[in-house]
């Protein structure tokens, strides 16, 4: 399941966060762990079902599918997928606390590409936006996709969603389709673009 259920996008906002300067703050990008849920519950939350007075009574229930869809595959121990997390070490009143500022997940999705890789739920807290964690994150991914033997990655971006697409193209990304969706015919949504990066051109 992707958290993000009208697409799957990177949740990326266009106005200017306030920013914790990650001059100050190394970033270690490693595997997720069971102990990282409540943290990365409480991100993807934030990114990608922001609050809102008359959806309130939601967050819960939202909350809650989260929890229990991570916890699910990170119980799965299926050899095609990997939950990484970005964190820093921020100090408290007594001792650092590592605190985890980004995610993605990587997985094998055979209904794209059964040479592909799939992004999806790339999210970063929104202190520590425009300052290249995203981008780490993506890099990462990368070097998980060579090692497995896959030769692409792909994913989802809305066509209106003009920082994502920024980040993704600027990182070799290529649009493979646009995808029209029941909520952009009937609604007129933005429509999903399908992303692809061959990885084999990294190495020419």
């Amino acid at each position: 399941m992707d958290f993000c259920w009208f697409s799957t996008v990177f949740s990326y906002s266009s106005a200017k966060p306030s920013q914790n300067n990650l001059e100050q703050f190394p970033v270690v990008v490693r595997m997720a762990q069971l102990k990282d849920l409540k943290g990365l519950t409480d991100l993807l939350i934030t990114s990608f079902h922001p609050s809102h007075p008359w959806l309130s009574w939601l967050q819960p229930i939202f909350k809650l599918g989260i929890y229990e869809d991570l916890r699910t595959r990170f119980n799965s121990r299926s050899p095609y997928y990997c939950c990484l997390v970005a964190t820093v070490l921020v100090q408290s009143s007594c001792e650092a606390e590592e605190t985890i500022i980004g995610t993605v997940e990587v997985t094998l999705r055979p209904e794209f590409n059964s040479q592909s890789l799939y992004i999806s739920n790339l999210a970063v807290s929104l202190p520590y936006r425009r300052q290249g964690v995203a981008r780490h994150l993506l890099l990462k991914c990368e070097q998980i996709a060579q090692e497995w033997g896959y030769q692409f990655l792909s994913l989802h971006v809305l066509e209106d969603n003009h920082s994502a697409r920024k980040l993704y193209l600027s990182s070799g990304y290529q649009l493979h389709s646009t995808q029209l969706t029941w909520q952009s015919l009937l609604f007129k949504s933005p429509r999903r673009l399908f992303l692809q990066k061959n990885l084999n051109s990294l190495n020419n």
